[in-house]
């Protein structure tokens, strides 16, 4: 009962109320026109245009297909799913801002920090080809003089987050997915304010929908109280609107510019186990320091920029530079994925990996809802004699993720990929792994949203200590997981199979 109340009382349940509502007035109009005038057939010829429209857009062919056939089924649910979850197209106001963000790309261009080495000195050819795809389309470039320590749970990670924000003396960057009041946040809270109060620079982003049923709404004002300059990105309204679609999901904090932590965890307490919601919380994080930390600064004035009102814009990114070079034994290039453009660079950084694995490619997703392309890279690699491993949640957070998740398993299992499930809960890790050379390590999920629809960020890991501690931690995970057969697959009820059959029609809302 408390938790029914709790939910009549959210901003989570009235926005989507009003949503829905909104809705309902749509349907009765059109049933009020088909009825009035006899155009039985409007909402059938509405169907078919819509997913006209679908069909001559440059997306994924599984994300058209899920559209236009749930379009097709139920015209007005399909469309009017579509033009609020679907549709990728920009208004006017929207379009202004990403030419905002484009000319900060150029403006600021990475190259203006000279640090970065030349791939092509230090690289092996197919990590080559990856760092110049991702420079590319990104605008990031590879780093030494970096060093990198990574964490196999977010309880570790939260210490140290802790110890550097006490040393930050001049600014910090938190950007994230979602905050929840909490053991985890009020720490962090009450160093931001003690350091604003001695002078440091605080800047802010959460994600409104990713954090509307943790913050009250319009949290943003309250923390600009303590003289943090805090945005919330990209508001949610209480109406129907395209964008919603576009989400923040990046997590990183940086500090002093020579600072960056990031990996899959939220400031909220289930990333370390403090609340227990799913079992055991299994997160990652890693720590930089040096010269690469200046992608993630950049990444985040870029978006910052994009989102922040203009008493808060920053018009000199030289400032907020790394002043610090460490020792390190590897590569790195940090990079960023938008919705704002029409690359998926988080995927396509994924499938040139698997193309790549010569000997092992090792994945670890809390989601897999996977397109034709990513599902021919991991068979054909399995199929060449790669030791392909995906590792997800053996408890899931969100049921009908978890059963298209499932649903995923049968292709893959039958071409030789072989899948664990986390069995103490769930697994929140977005990483890769290959061949003892390169490791990815970030927010991206496996699935539509995060990469078509999300920011997104990453880390890739070329050579160095790191990739011992990633493997070490992929290597005690598999042995708490149950590994999934293709009998265990056939096996499944009928209940299970029927639910993973309507979330592939939902795959690209889930």
């Amino acid at each position: 009962m408390r938790r029914f109340l709790k939910l009549l009382v959210s901003r989570f349940f009235w926005t989507f109320l009003f949503i829905f509502l909104q809705l309902g007035f749509v349907y009765l109009t059109l049933r009020y026109v088909e009825s009035r005038f006899g155009l039985t057939l409007v909402s059938s010829v509405l169907g078919v245009l819509v997913a006209f429209l679908v069909f001559s857009r440059d997306d994924a062919p599984e994300y058209k297909l899920s559209w236009i056939l749930l379009i097709l089924v139920v015209p007005f649910f399909g469309c009017s799913m579509y033009l609020i979850f679907g549709n990728k197209k920009k208004g006017i106001v929207q379009e202004k801002r990403m030419r905002r963000y484009h000319e900060l790309t150029a403006q600021h261009m990475i190259d203006s920090f000279p640090k970065a080495v030349e791939p092509s000195e230090v690289l092996a050819p197919d990590d080559l080809k990856l760092s110049r795809y991702i420079s590319g389309l990104s605008d990031s470039r590879v780093f030494g003089g970096t060093s990198t320590k990574y964490y196999p749970l977010a309880d570790y990670c939260f210490p140290v987050m802790v110890e550097e924000l006490e040393k930050a003396r001049h600014f910090i960057f938190l950007e994230y997915f979602i905050y929840q009041k909490g053991v985890f946040w009020d720490t962090i809270l009450d160093i931001l304010k003690r350091k604003v109060s001695e002078g440091v620079e605080v800047l802010l982003m959460y994600d409104d929908m990713g954090s509307i049923g943790t913050l009250p709404r319009g949290y943003y004002k309250v923390l600009r109280t303590y003289g943090i300059k805090a945005v919330a990105f990209n508001p949610v309204r209480p109406r129907l609107n395209p964008k919603l679609n576009y989400r923040d999901h990046r997590k990183v904090c940086i500090i002093d510019g020579n600072v960056a932590i990031s990996g899959g965890l939220n400031l909220a307490d289930e990333y370390i186990n403090k609340t227990v919601r799913f079992g055991h919380w299994k997160d990652n994080g890693f720590v930089i320091k040096g010269d690469g930390v200046w992608n993630y600064t950049f990444m985040f004035l870029q978006l910052w920029s994009y989102s922040a009102p203009e008493e808060y814009a920053v018009n000199d990114f030289a400032p907020y530079m790394p002043t610090v070079t460490e020792k390190g034994d590897g590569y790195i290039q940090s990079f960023g994925d938008s919705p704002l453009d029409e690359f998926s660079v988080a995927e396509n950084a994924y499938i040139n990996v698997i193309n790549s694995s010569k000997e092992y490619v090792w994945i670890s997703t809390p989601y897999l809802i996977l397109d034709s392309s990513m599902i021919n890279a991991l068979t054909m690699a399995s199929r060449s004699g790669v030791d392909v491993r995906i590792i997800t949640p053996s408890k899931p957070d969100k049921k009908s993720v978890y059963a298209h998740t499932r649903a995923s398993y049968g292709k893959l299992l039958q071409n030789g990929v072989k899948i664990y499930e986390y069995l103490p809960g769930f697994i929140h890790s977005k990483m890769f792994l290959s061949d003892d050379r390169t490791a990815i390590v970030g927010t991206t999920n496996m699935d539509f949203r995060s990469f078509f629809l999300h920011f997104e960020s990453g880390t890739i890991f070329y050579g160095g200590e790191i990739l011992r501690s990633v493997k070490d931690d992929f290597s005690e995970t598999f042995g708490e997981c149950h590994e999934i057969t293709y009998d265990d697959f056939k096996a499944r009820p009928w209940h299970q199979k029927l639910l993973a059959l309507l979330s592939k029609i939902a795959a690209v809302m889930l």
